[in-house]
């Protein structure tokens, strides 16, 4: 299992939209893990939630959560159960650093089984 770590290193307040590493979609392995890592002068203050969309498949289980004593990370693991490769989107809740928001953004990850 590998993790697959997400840089965000930039922001949008005007349009909620988050430069990532991976430009907004990542490729992850079943029971590989993620994680997101709130960048030096990214313009984002905290992470709120990472969730599926409503639409979508279980991608995370469990789900993602911010990683103990690190208020600049989260990691989830993806869902260890799929079995067939699909895309899926899921939002990332996030403030700027100056305590606005919340804003969403919504990018994609692709699961290879």
């Amino acid at each position: 299992m590998a993790n697959r770590p997400i840089n965000i290193t930039g922001s949008n307040t005007t349009t909620g939209v988050l430069t990532l590493s991976d430009n907004g979609n990542t490729t992850a392995n079943p029971g590989d893990t993620v994680t997101w890592n709130i960048g030096p002068n990214s313009g984002v203050g905290s992470i709120d939630d990472v969730n599926d969309d409503a639409s979508s498949i279980d991608v995370f289980d469990p789900d993602p959560a911010k990683m103990p004593g690190n208020n600049s990370s989260w990691q989830g693991t993806v869902n260890p159960d799929i079995t067939e490769a699909s895309v899926e989107s899921y939002t990332i809740k996030w403030y700027d650093t100056n305590g606005g928001g919340p804003y969403s953004y919504d990018p994609q990850i692709s699961v290879n089984p």
